[in-house]
Parts: C-alpha cells; sequence; structure tokens
C-alpha cells in the first residue's frame, strides 16, 4: 500500500476521515473492509453516488469490491479505543480462468491522538451538492453527435491492437489533446 510494507492508519476513536481508495493493480480484485466498522461510500470510479439521484448521497457497506484500476471513495470511522482494526481485503475468486486474489491486511489502523477540530454540526443531507449536473438537453446532444474519435481494442496471440495498430508500451500517444478542450 503506497509501497510501504506493512503500512499503519493513524486514526483516533470515532474520528472521521475521508478516504480515496485506488485499486492500481492490474489484475488483483480487492474486496476491500474494514474490521469493526461500515465504510461509508459516497463515490465510485469517481463518480459521486449522488450524482444521478442527490436523494442517494451514500451507502454503507461491510465491504466493498474494487475491480482492477477501480476507486472508491469512502469515510471511514477510527474503532473504540483499544480495539485493534485493519484496511483488508477479503478473498475474491475471479474463477478458473482468473485469479484467486487471497484475504490478506492491507493496513492496520493504529491509535493516534489527533488535534481538536470543531464537527461541523449540519447533517449532510442538508448540504447543497458540489456539483452542477448537465441539462438533459446537453446531455441529449452529446449522445447524438458523431464521435471525434473512435477506439476499438482486439488481441490475438501475438499481442494488443488499438485501432489495428500493435499496442507498444513504449509507443506515443494515438491522438492527442489541447488543454481545455472537449472529447467525447
Amino acid at each position: 500500500m503506497n509501497g510501504a510494507v506493512l503500512p499503519k492508519i493513524a486514526i483516533a476513536p470515532g474520528e472521521r476521515q475521508f478516504w480515496r481508495i485506488v485499486n492500481a493493480s492490474p489484475d488483483r480484485y480487492a474486496d476491500l473492509k474494514v474490521d469493526t466498522e461500515q465504510l461509508e461510500i459516497v463515490a465510485l470510479d469517481g463518480m459521486a453516488l449522488a450524482f444521478h439521484d442527490p436523494r442517494h448521497r451514500v451507502e454503507f457497506a461491510d465491504h466493498v469490491l474494487v475491480a482492477p484500476a477501480g476507486r472508491v471513495e469512502a469515510i471511514v470511522t477510527g474503532p473504540p479505543a483499544g480495539v485493534q482494526a485493519s484496511l483488508r481485503t477479503l478473498c475474491f475468486d475471479t474463477g478458473p480462468d482468473g485469479n484467486a486474489n487471497p484475504e490478506m491486511v492491507l493496513a492496520d489502523l493504529v491509535d493516534v491522538p489527533q488535534p481538536a477540530h470543531v464537527i461541523p454540526t449540519a447533517l449532510p443531507s442538508a448540504q447543497l451538492p458540489v456539483y452542477k449536473p448537465l441539462s438533459p438537453k446537453l446531455i441529449a446532444r452529446l449522445e447524438d453527435s458523431p464521435s471525434d474519435f473512435v477506439v476499438t481494442f482486439t488481441e490475438d496471440k501475438k499481442g494488443f491492437y488499438i485501432n489495428d495498430k500493435k499496442y507498444g508500451p513504449s509507443d506515443p500517444p494515438m491522438t492527442s489533446v489541447s488543454a481545455g478542450a472537449f472529447r467525447h
């Protein structure tokens, strides 16, 4: 985790922390769990749960499956004083053609005194969204317009191909977009 062996995450009992977790593995599924606590999930793969339904701002779960290159954003509450807890991934078997991803501890949560801070008294449901949804008319226009760039992925025994060109990790980019431009 972040290149550390047996990492420790400092979190005081009852403290609420916002965690953004990225599964940077190319093929390992992580079924994430925090011992003794539920995850308060607020976004998956960079998309706030409330984006499509402002009434659905959070989801509580004992664990969450994060696919390779997947992301999860959650609020984690520190375990009670004197209780040991860890962030772990549960065993997840992708089947006979996949991998058995074993259960393992990713990091231990440790009780470290944190500086005193003011806890907001407003309820999350009272807060306004931090995004502005696109209008249905704009979404329809974008969906109905022709694509600027189409990408087709294929593979054979000799390798992987993007738009019929063999992929090489040291190849230059296939296309470039100027800063501030919009591609869909």
